[in-house]
């Protein structure tokens, strides 16, 4: 056989047993949708050295009649992150430039919103890039491009280029080119591959393309090289050069030793359903082979941590325990936080996870204990944790750093063939472990401990041509070989985009100690036009859209973007603004109002008996439909004072709502919940049992696993139930449906008040800071959780700042009204809290307002109108057009394009009954969502001694939605 079919070989088998299709996934409307599709898809490779610059360019059509915005999600390899982006603007593509990521997801829904042509390519958890993409046009086509560049590996004496592809539907027009540049030798490919290298002057280039054509094998192709010889590419840089260098060093066989007392800790959150857990079984099944002889502790993780068992193997039978595993239930969201492995009694644990903790921080270790990176050891323990990843989504970053604190092995399945895991579980594992001082070397990654399992790359800047690096390499920390690099501008290869394979590495190492590392990750992303965590890519229309955003365009349109922006007025400009002076004049109006004494009045004149009969018939108790038309918003105060009520219809079609809490003292007053009957069609399958109910629910989640109303209604039935441990593992699924998507969140944060988990909801709302840090709803959010888990400090600080940070003004326009009900809050925070600090804040804000009668509403989504509405004792009801009532009831302004919130206030009431109701008036959403989750907040006696609340949360139906009109009754109470 000749010898670089021998290399091909192996290259194709390493392949075979190692990677996933990285198959992107186009969603609308929130889901995998046939309405569009990939009708074309041409990819371009080029290499250089050994780095490949990888190319999609995708087109996708519309085969409806409506306009449609897309969201496709790319997940890329370890290590591997976007870096090119372009969108067809006009007929032409037009390249993306980085902007801070808060700011590019503003600009790109307020430009969507005008209905033109924007693109967003932006990280969100894990590995994976999502692209937002509008409008595809009706019966039309879109055109995207993405790319990213990776270094290849080193397999038997070969580069190895893979790229899987799984692509389940024809594609109607394919095309596929791949260049080497500056190849010495011809590619190799398999006698199957339809790629064939021909010369082409200095390059080699292969080409193919197809119609109707199901690409379903991975392309590959291999690159002989001497492994003995360090590869070096380098580029120049103002002066300066960057590096890339890739050597194979030499490995000594060491025999790894398990421990016979192993903990295995076994992602069970809903997430694990995407886990290839037959590769997961297989590396336990290499342990128990090499050990034979063990203890194993079994330990499910999903929101909770729990231990399901110890199993003791004999001479390597390990049935009982794979049939546990085998069994697993998968349900719940995944809250690394309650992982305290120092404290159980296994010498050493494997952990099968993805890595996205959805619901804490991804890390095991409590503030108290945790080491700085690249130090590896959490205490004296000496516990190794070995993260093991079999799903193509993955937050590899997350695992790598509980890896190296606790000095274990960090094993991605889907990049080790059969014998490399073999070798990676019954052997000690090499390590680069720094390089020896260099006066003209710098900014060298990586800088930290890295394992080595083929060959391995660094990266770094010198300050001259010519000069040489030692590489460190050993076992645990004791060095026992060095590589010698010799780095030559003359000789290097120097084609390439070197530096952001400089910036890629250096970005990863950064990205495992996020919190510590944002700015200068944002800083990098920006520079080297590189997505992270922290920067998007974008693409904008029109010359205009740059200049009004401050955003500097692609090369082509820049002449004209800078000459224009000089020219270019203060009125031109976005601004920023906060909200503290709205807020102090929102005070001023409140006082005045809470001042103003409220005296029953009678009328001069007697009333005809016809009217008070009109005024004391009574709202209907499940739910009213008040017929009026969106032309009334432009009718005045007074004529929709008189028009309220005025006609009365009934739908059937509702949503089940929250459990009803009463009050429990007599004296106080009565607030009841109104109960709504459960007409979701999977609801008619419970009994009411719980044990036989959550065997029906994951029967059911089968045809409902994207649905995120499912696990709403679910949970809330359980909690009905009194089975509070099976509703909140069934509720926190609903952060395992979709990467950072904050509506989603917020509806768990909701749920989470109503529960009383206030620990919980605090994670939420933070995280929905770190993904809409624009919008000032997300930070009184995250006060109020604050609040309510008794850091009152925290939360004022806190709920302060909504005041006082600047927003852009479309945001400041949007949230407008948001400044009363923060004022009331503070106020009420101030007043039960005397304590305190409180000199940072502007003291015109200060007032004690306490008020009889409270009632508050916000909701998920975002450019939604809905309204609240109270009705008294004397049938008089407060709503935006008609925002005081004669016993003093006064409602806040209409927010009508964003989250909300909208405030009820009654400073004296008078006896009787009160009804609450919610009005769903409609949406400018772009794409179609599911429904929107209401959350209501009901206080009597608010800001008082004896205050009282309940929080109750209602998610509108289809159909109410639909109709653009209607009242839904949520609640009463006797006062």
């Amino acid at each position: 056989m000749k010898p670089y079919l021998v290399k091909l070989i192996i290259c194709m088998a390493i392949i075979a047993n190692s990677t996933y299709a990285q198959i992107p996934v186009l969603n609308v409307n929130n889901k995998n949708s046939a309405e569009v599709y990939l009708q074309s898809l041409d990819i371009q490779v080029e290499v250089t050295g050994n780095v490949a610059l990888t190319k999609f360019t995708m087109t996708f059509k519309n085969r409806t009649s409506k306009v449609l915005e897309g969201e496709l999600l790319f997940p890329l390899p370890n290590g591997v992150t976007a870096s090119h982006y372009a969108l067809d603007i006009n007929g032409k593509m037009r390249e993306a430039v980085p902007v801070e990521k808060a700011k590019a997801t503003q600009v790109f829904e307020e430009i969507v919103h005008r209905r033109v042509d924007p693109g967003l390519l932006e990280r969100v958890e894990g590995n994976n890039f999502r692209t937002r993409i509008y409008p595809i046009p009706a019966h039309g086509t879109r055109t995207i491009s993405i790319g990213y560049e990776e270094e290849l590996p080193i397999e038997g004496n070969s580069l190895c280029y893979n790229l899987p592809m799984d692509y389940k539907e024809a594609i109607e027009n394919f095309s596929l080119k791949a260049t080497v540049l500056q190849g010495s030798v011809k590619p190799q490919t398999d006698k199957a591959n339809e790629l064939v290298f021909d010369k082409a002057g200095t390059n080699y280039t292969a080409a193919f393309s197809r119609k109707n054509y199901k690409p379903e094998r991975s392309v590959t192709f291999s690159l002989p090289i001497q492994k003995e010889i360090p590869m070096v590419s380098m580029q120049s840089a103002s002066g300066s050069y960057y590096f890339v260098a890739s050597c194979f060093p030499e490995k000594k066989v060491r025999t790894k030793q398990w421990s016979n007392h192993i903990g295995i800790i076994w992602d069970a959150s809903l997430s694990g359903l995407k886990r290839d857990t037959k590769k997961d079984l297989e590396v336990i099944q290499q342990i128990v082979t090499e050990t034979k002889d063990l203890t194993v502790s079994l330990y499910l993780l999903n929101n909770k941590f729990t231990k399901s068992g110890t199993y003791k193997i004999t001479n390597g039978n390990w049935d009982d325990l794979k049939k546990a595993l085998e069994s697993v239930i998968y349900d719940g969201g995944t809250n690394y936080s309650a992982v305290r492995t120092a404290t159980l009694p296994d010498k050493e644990f494997l952990l099968f996870s993805d890595g996205l903790s959805t619901l804490s921080n991804a890390d095991f270790f409590p503030k108290d204990q945790k080491v700085m990176w690249p130090r590896v050891r959490q205490n004296d323990s000496n516990k190794s944790i070995h993260c093991i990843v079999s799903a193509a989504v993955a937050d590899y970053s997350a695992l790598k750093l509980i890896a190296a604190q606790t000095n274990g092995k960090f094993i991605n399945l889907n990049s080790l063939s059969a014998t490399q895991l073999k070798e990676e579980l019954t052997t000690e594992t090499l390590h680069f472990l720094g390089v020896e001082k260099t006066d003209n070397i710098k900014e060298v990654y990586p800088s930290v401990a890295t394992p080595v399992r083929n060959n391995f790359s660094i990266a770094g800047i010198t300050d001259v041509p010519q000069t040489q690096l030692v590489l460190l390499f050993g076992y645990g920390n004791k060095v026992e070989k060095r590589v010698l690099v010799s780095l030559n501008a003359n000789q290097a290869n120097r084609e390439g985009n070197i530096h952001r394979i400089w910036a890629q590495k250096k970005i990863n190492e950064l990205d495992m100690a996020y919190e510590q590392n944002k700015e200068e990750l944002t800083e990098l992303g920006k520079q080297f036009g590189i997505v992270t965590r922290n920067t998007s890519l974008i693409v904008l229309e029109t010359i205009e859209d740059y200049i009004q955003y401050d955003i500097v365009p692609p090369f082509e349109l820049q002449d004209e973007y800078y000459r224009r922006m000089k020219e270019r007025s203060a009125q031109q400009v976005q601004t920023r603004t906060s909200l503290l002076n709205n807020a102090i004049a929102e005070a001023n109006v409140l006082q005045e109002w809470w001042n103003r004494d409220i005296k029953k009045q009678k009328s001069k004149y007697p009333v005809p008996d016809s009217e008070n009969e009109h005024r004391q018939q009574e709202v209907p108790e499940i739910l009213d439909v008040v017929e009026y038309q969106e032309e009334m918003r432009e009718i005045s105060s007074d004529e929709l004072a008189d028009m309220a009520f005025a006609d009365v219809a009934f739908e059937e079609e509702i949503i089940p709502m929250a459990m009803t809490k009463m009050v429990s003292e007599p004296s106080q007053p009565q607030i009841r919940i109104t109960p709504l009957k459960q007409d979701s069609e999977y609801m008619k399958s419970l009994k009411g049992k719980a044990d036989e109910d959550y065997a029906v629910y994951l029967r059911l989640r089968e045809e409902y696993i994207n649905t995120p109303t499912f696990y709403f209604d679910m949970a809330d039935w359980f909690y009905k139930l009194n089975d509070k441990e099976k509703a909140l593992r069934i509720l926190t699924s609903i952060a395992e449906l979709e990467v950072e998507n904050a509506s989603l969140f917020r509806l768990l944060g909701y749920r989470l008040k109503e529960y009383n988990e206030y620990e919980l909801e605090i994670y939420i709302c933070n995280k929905v800071i770190q993904w809409r840090p624009m919008e000032p709803q997300s930070y009184r959010d995250y006060a109020l959780a604050l609040y309510d888990s008794g850091r009152q400090q925290e939360a004022l600080d806190t709920l302060y700042s909504v005041l006082t940070q600047s927003y852009a003004t479309n945001i400041e326009s949007k949230s407008c009204g948001i400044e009363e009900v923060v004022v009331t809050e503070l106020n009420r925070i101030l007043n039960k809290n005397t304590k305190l600090k409180s000199s940072g804040i502007e003291k015109q804000l200060i007032a004690p307002m306490p008020v009889d009668i409270r009632v508050v509403i916000n909701w998920n989504m975002d450019n939604t109108d809905i309204d609240l509405h109270v009705t008294d004792p004397n049938n008089e009801t407060c709503f935006y057009g008609y925002r005081e009532t004669k016993i003093g009831g006064r409602i806040s302004r209409d927010i009508t394009r964003g989250y909300g919130p909208e405030q009820f206030m009654l400073k004296k009431a008078i006896k009787g009954k009160y009804e609450v109701f919610v009005n769903y008036f409609g949406d400018s959403q772009v794409k179609a969502s599911g429904p929107s989750t209401i959350m209501l907040e009901i206080f009597t006696k608010y800001s008082d001694k004896e205050e009282k609340r309940e929080v109750v949360c209602v998610q509108l139906s289809k159909e109410q939605k639909a109709t653009q009109n209607g009242l839904l009754k949520v609640a009463e109470f006797e006062f």
